[in-house]
C-alpha cells in the first residue's frame, strides 16, 4: 500500500513537469507568448492547468488526473468567470453530537479543508452542574490537533454590529477566507453578516424536508406529527429561519416502530456524505438552488423538559405514542404519580390492532393498557426501571 501511494505521488509530480513546460511555453495566462495568446484565456479561476498541478499535488495521480481532465473539458474561454478552487475551506459550525459525523467526513475528504469550527461555548451540565466541554470542540481538537488557537472558535456575541466580541469573531473568520459555511444544529441565529463571508454560499443541514418543519425540532416535529417520511434537506441560508433556497433532499420512509433516535442515526450513516457530495456539485454549478414554497412552511418550537408530559387516563394512545417517538432521547415522556416523575422507557404496539385502539388511553381506571400494547416498561423517579405488571402491583393498588 505504501508502495501504491509512493508511485501515485511519483507519477503526479512527472504530469506536473510537463504542464510547468507548458505553462511556461503556451499557456495563454502565463507563458512567454502571452501578449500574443491574450483574450484565449481560461474562464476559470484558478486556471485549468494550475488548477490541475494544484489537483495532483493535493490528490496524486489518481484520481488527480482525472479531475484535471474533467476540468479542461469542460472549459471553454465564452465561458464566464466561475471561481473553482481544486478543494474547497470551510467553516463547520456545530454545537450537537450529530453534528460529529459531518465533522469527521468533511475532515476526511481531500476534496475539502476545514479552516475553522464555531460552536457553542463550554457549558455546566449534569447533576452536579460541572462545566463540561462542548463535543464539537473536543472532537475538533482529536481531528486537528496541530491547530492553532484561533482554529476553534465559541463566541458568545456573533454580530460584528452589536459588540466588540462579533467585531474580532467577523476578523478572525474573514481571515480564513472560507467557500463556504456549513452549519448543523449549531443552536444559534447566524446573522446576515456573518453569513455573507462565505465565498460560495453559507450552507444548512436541515432534518426535514423544507418547508415543513422549519425552527429548532424539524426532527422531533416529524413524529409528532405522524409523517410517513422525513429526510434531510441542504439549503443555502439566508437571513430568516431555515428561509433559504433548498440545494437538495434526501428522503427516507419512517416504520411504525422507528423513534427520532432512529431517523438521528440515520442521518448520521448517510448525511455527512450526502453533504459532502452536495456541496462539490453546488460549488461546481452541476446542482442549482430553488425557493421554498412559503405558502407551504410549517413551524416548530425549542423541545422543553416539560414537553414530555402526559396523562395516562387522558391522552389517547396514539398521542402518547407520538410523544414517545418524538421525545425517546430528550426529554422522555412522563407522567406524574403521587408528586413523582414517572418516565416511560419502553413503549411498544402491535401495528395491527393499532388502529382500532389508537384513541383510547394508555391506562383505564382499572390501570390496564390496550391490547395493542405489547411492552410497557416504566421507571418511577429514584427507582430502577420496571414492567408494567410490577408498576401496577407495587404503585398503582
Amino acid at each position: 500500500m505504501k508502495l501504491l501511494k509512493q508511485i501515485n505521488k511519483a507519477l503526479a509530480y512527472v504530469i506536473i513537469i510537463f504542464i510547468k513546460i507548458y505553462q511556461f511555453t503556451l499557456s495563454p495566462d502565463k507563458s512567454i507568448f502571452f501578449l500574443y495568446l491574450r483574450g484565449r484565456v481560461c474562464a476559470h479561476h484558478p486556471h485549468c492547468s494550475q488548477y490541475s498541478i494544484n489537483v495532483l499535488k493535493r490528490y496524486g495521480f489518481w484520481p488527480g488526473i482525472f479531475y484535471a481532465f474533467d476540468r479542461v473539458l469542460h472549459c471553454t474561454p465564452s465561458m464566464t468567470i466561475n471561481y473553482d478552487p481544486d478543494h474547497y475551506k470551510i467553516v463547520f459550525f456545530s454545537s450537537a453530537p450529530i453534528g460529529v459525523p459531518f465533522l469527521q467526513e468533511l475532515a476526511k475528504d481531500k476534496r475539502f479543508e476545514v479552516v475553522g469550527v464555531v460552536t457553542q461555548c463550554d457549558k455546566p451540565q449534569g447533576r452536579g452542574m460541572e462545566t463540561c466541554e462542548n463535543i464539537i470542540k473536543t472532537e475538533a481538537k482529536k481531528i486537528f490537533p496541530n491547530q492553532n488557537e484561533n482554529f476553534i472558535n465559541t463566541p458568545t456575541k456573533l454580530n460584528p454590529e452589536k459588540s466588540e466580541e462579533g467585531k474580532e469573531f467577523h476578523k478572525r473568520l474573514t481571515s480564513k477566507e472560507p467557500d463556504f459555511l456549513v452549519v448543523i444544529a449549531y443552536g444559534k441565529i447566524i446573522p446576515e453578516n456573518i453569513l455573507d463571508i462565505a465565498k460560495i454560499a453559507p450552507i444548512n443541514v436541515h432534518g426535514s424536508i423544507l418547508p415543513k418543519y422549519r425552527g429548532a425540532s424539524p426532527i422531533q416535529s416529524v413524529f409528532l406529527n405522524r409523517e410517513k417520511s422525513s429526510g434531510i434537506t441542504i439549503m443555502k441560508m439566508d437571513k430568516g429561519m431555515d428561509t433559504g433556497d433548498m440545494i437538495d433532499i434526501k428522503q427516507t420512509k419512517l416504520h411504525f416502530d422507528r423513534t427520532c433516535k432512529d431517523l438521528i442515526e440515520r442521518m448520521k450513516s448517510e448525511g455527512p456524505a450526502f453533504l459532502n457530495d452536495t456541496v462539490r456539485k453546488f460549488g461546481k454549478k452541476v446542482l442549482g438552488h430553488k425557493k421554498q414554497d412559503d405558502d407551504k412552511a410549517t413551524y416548530c418550537s425549542k423541545i422543553e423538559k416539560e414537553s414530555g408530559l402526559i396523562d395516562p387516563y387522558k391522552d389517547s394512545l396514539e398521542e402518547i405514542y407520538n410523544k414517545y417517538r418524538a421525545f425517546f432521547l430528550r426529554p422522555k415522556i412522563y407522567f406524574i404519580h403521587n408528586g413523582k416523575r414517572v418516565i416511560i422507557e419502553e413503549l411498544q404496539r402491535n401495528e395491527a390492532s393499532y388502529n382500532e385502539e389508537k384513541h383510547t388511553p394508555l391506562l383505564n381506571i382499572q390501570h390496564a393498557t390496550p391490547r395493542t400494547v405489547k411492552t410497557l416498561k416504566v421507571k418511577p423517579e429514584g427507582k430502577k426501571p420496571m414492567d408494567r405488571d410490577s408498576f401496577k402491583n407495587g404503585y398503582l393498588k
